[in-house]
């Protein structure tokens, strides 16, 4: 566990009412990927985060597919992080739909989709919103998707609401 997975972690669990159910780096699916983060509440709904401990000098290049980070080792490609939650939400919502508890009933339109929504984000541990918004990142990085370093101090619930909306 990173520091600021360990951070947002300590927000979610002090901060979401009992009724949340939240899950930290399990195997989902078959191809076992591992969401940093599942929020879930029966009535708000569903959302998959990635969370990232970069910092703004690390990050070399994005693009909607992939990022490029300079770390110790060298330069070091890796999957877009939004492009990353959203596969594994995918996982999520397939795995969640195999349970009729879950799902649409027989004769109804949405028939097998999920009773809930749902949603996916990126948690920047080490960035904050003014960083965040004086730089092109918001170009490939949904603002809205994106949750910086001092919104994770503020009350995690308030923001798993807005996003599973």
């Amino acid at each position: 566990m990173t520091p600021g997975e360990r951070r947002f972690g300590r927000r979610l669990e002090s901060h979401l009412e009992d009724d949340y159910l939240c899950w930290y780096d399990v195997p989902v699916g078959p191809n076992r990927v591992h969401p940093d983060f599942i929020v879930f509440h029966p009535r708000r709904g569903l959302l998959v985060l990635e969370v990232k401990d970069w910092k703004l000098d690390s990050i070399q290049s994005i693009d909607r597919a992939s990022v490029t980070l300079l770390t110790p080792k060298g330069l070091r490609r890796a999957v877009n992080p939004l492009e990353q939650a959203r596969q594994n939400v995918f996982s999520v919502i397939q795995l969640f739909e195999g349970d009729p508890v879950l799902t649409v009933g027989e004769r109804e339109h949405y028939q097998g989709r999920l009773l809930f929504p749902w949603g996916y984000g990126l948690v920047l541990a080490n960035i904050s919103r003014d960083v965040f918004q004086s730089t092109d990142l918001g170009q490939v990085l949904q603002p809205s998707m994106v949750i910086c370093r001092d919104e994770i101090t503020g009350a995690a619930r308030e923001l798993c609401s807005q996003r599973c909306r």
